[in-house]
């Protein structure tokens, strides 16, 4: 049974924000869902469920290893989910990849389908930097790696192959087993009972309009920021001050220098122009 939605994304994209909305607009209801109710929705690199599935303990094992098990996995879960009868979302901040056997990480056969969070690079740069407490010049580098990779060092998580912000975006895009909706987060801000909406009827869920603008009202990033500091937040690194930082367009100005705005859009021109934020010549647009 096709079961599995996978939230994707590169990290700081707005997938957390849909989850909480997802999770307001499944319970409809006038109170607002609690961050710890997201956990429902878990993340796919989750190393205690690949444990639990294979009695295998992940970080003794190399990465290559651990990505040869994770299509059963995920098979598994999917069985699981059968008796419920419901959707199974993953969010998942891997990129679309083949283990060592040529197989995806995802397997097509158990998936329903995918939704795909895109940002401005620019913006993603600094919002990962304040996550991870790293120097602004460091997430430059590591967004533009084409090797980059995070967690797998024994911190409750698989290691996730990331790769460069561009090509995250293409492994997805390019994919063709999985149907897939790419939906920007600045539309998510801008214009979101239209952006969330198309997300509800895509996935197939009872649509109501009514429900939406609650859902949305019930997840607003202002209150899930005050939420935060009041009752704290598991996702959250330790050095982090606040998990919803700002959430804005345009933050990257008052953080990235002249040059390092050139060396991102440079490298990641292709992608960025496809999904309007630079125009043919490389200008910013957002």
């Amino acid at each position: 049974m096709k079961n599995l939605v996978w939230l994707v994304s590169y990290p700081k994209s707005g997938n957390t924000w849909f989850r909480m909305f997802l999770a307001n607009y499944q319970r409809d209801t006038d109170k607002p869902v609690s961050l710890q109710e997201i956990e429902s929705t878990p993340i796919s690199s989750d190393a205690v469920a690949f444990e639990e599935e294979t009695s295998l303990n992940p970080f003794e094992m190399t990465f290559d290893e651990v990505d040869l098990y994770r299509p059963d996995v995920y098979r598994t879960i999917s069985q699981d989910a059968e008796i419920t009868g419901k959707i199974c979302f993953k969010k998942t901040h891997d990129a679309y990849t083949l283990n060592t056997e040529g197989v995806p990480i995802f397997p097509a056969d158990v998936s329903k389908c995918a939704v795909y969070f895109i940002r401005n690079p620019l913006d993603v740069c600094i919002s990962y930097a304040n996550h991870g407490a790293k120097e602004v010049s460091s997430t430059v580098n590591f967004i533009l790696n084409e090797e980059a990779c995070m967690a797998g060092k024994k911190a409750g998580q698989l290691c996730q192959k990331l790769m460069s912000w561009q090509s995250h975006v293409k492994s997805w895009k390019e994919q063709k087993l999985i149907p897939m909706l790419i939906v920007r987060y600045e539309d998510m801000l801008t214009d979101p009972f239209a952006t969330f909406g198309s997300i509800v009827k895509f996935l197939g869920l009872e649509y109501c309009e009514e429900r939406l603008e609650r859902a949305i009202i019930n997840s607003d990033f202002k209150l899930l920021k005050q939420m935060e500091q009041e009752d704290g937040f598991k996702e959250k690194m330790q050095k982090c001050k606040s998990f919803f930082w700002k959430g804005k367009i345009g933050n990257y100005k008052e953080y990235l220098s002249g040059k390092q705005i050139r060396s991102i859009v440079e490298y990641n021109f292709d992608i960025m122009k496809e999904f309007g934020y630079v125009n043919d010549i490389g200008e910013i647009k957002i």
